[in-house]
């Protein structure tokens, strides 16, 4: 079911204008916000109406209308777009790419620079789920192996370091998905999905240091989303929409939410925060809704589903410094 079970993504990544790094590539400086950011515009993988059947990352529109930010052109070997994050500070995306009909060197996990239109090839493989820290420095990742490996395994690379990305030690024998950061960068919260059949296998919510300590169970529920001041961590819960819950497990309920075990606020689709905090977008394959952090004001924005060719990517907000 995915890209990489297919196409392992060929060789070096020059010919298709994506250059592999030689050196450390980025130190936090360049992608860390200096500032506080504001709410950008809204982003998401768009590839509907997207000239000549190409996917885009696109910004949507006041009327759900999408302007593009960065083409993926078949053209130099870009067919698909798995996943992608900004940068704390809005400059730059990562990116993934992959292809399931075709062979290509441009597959894999990448770097995008707006201003200079430079794009870095970190790795090859699929990559899913990408997830920025606060301070610009690491990217965590889901990487998806081919058959007998795990289906989820969660990945943070040092982008101030040429060393490789090396794997989140979570010593579960489940599904592990969804890396969100903590906002001070020393823990990421995941969804693991238990071994078991049936009613038996379930997901659940946790948060783990960077070295595979200190791991503590929160909640039942996936897709987790830490809220970008701390406070918070939205999720997925057992009814499929969202619920809100404290660092500690402690479950937050909105008035939005209403009375009754289904008390949860918003539409069935994974829990996306703003660089402020005041909105949460998630994407369905019926379309992108946006509401307010406490639930209320939910809107449909884009008929887009912001999911991707292979359902797993998310929208994200374009940081930008507060002037």
């Amino acid at each position: 079911m995915f890209g990489g079970f297919f196409n392992s993504g060929g060789g070096g990544g020059g010919t298709n204008g994506a250059a592999p790094p030689s050196r450390p590539f980025l130190t936090p400086r360049a992608t860390a916000a200096s500032r506080p950011v504001a709410n950008g515009p809204l982003t998401l993988i768009a590839n509907h109406g997207v000239p000549q059947d190409n996917e885009q990352i696109a910004a949507v529109g006041v009327f759900g209308a999408t302007g593009p930010v960065f083409d993926c052109p078949a053209a130099k070997g870009c067919y698909e777009l798995t996943t992608f994050a900004w940068s704390p500070n809005g400059r730059w995306l990562a990116f993934g790419a992959t292809s399931i009909s075709h062979a290509s060197d441009y597959n894999g996990l990448h770097l995008y620079n707006l201003a200079t239109g430079r794009d870095v090839r970190l790795s090859r493989g699929d990559v899913l789920q990408l997830s920025w820290s606060h301070d610009g420095s690491k990217l965590a990742y889901l990487v998806s192996l081919p058959f007998p490996s795990p289906p989820g395994l969660v990945y943070v690379r040092d982008l101030t370091s040429s060393a490789p990305a090396e794997l989140l030690d979570t010593r579960t024998a489940g599904r592990d998905a969804a890396p969100t950061w903590s906002p001070d960068d020393r823990r990421i919260a995941l969804a693991t999905r238990t071994v078991g059949s049936g009613a038996r296998r379930h997901w659940f919510i946790s948060t783990i240091a960077l070295d595979g300590t200190h791991r503590r169970f929160l909640a039942r529920g996936s897709s987790p989303a830490w809220s970008p001041g701390g406070r918070l961590i939205a999720y997925r819960g057992a009814c499929g929409r969202i619920r809100l819950m404290r660092p500690t497990g402690k479950r937050i309920v909105p008035a939005a939410a209403g009375p009754g075990a289904c008390a949860e606020i918003g539409v069935a689709g994974p829990p996306v925060w703003s660089p402020d905090g005041t909105q949460i977008a998630m994407p369905t394959r019926s379309g992108t809704y946006v509401m307010g952090a406490d639930g209320r004001h939910l809107r449909l924005v884009t008929t887009e589903s912001g999911l991707g060719t292979l359902l797993h990517a998310l929208p994200a907000w374009q940081p930008l410094p507060k002037r």
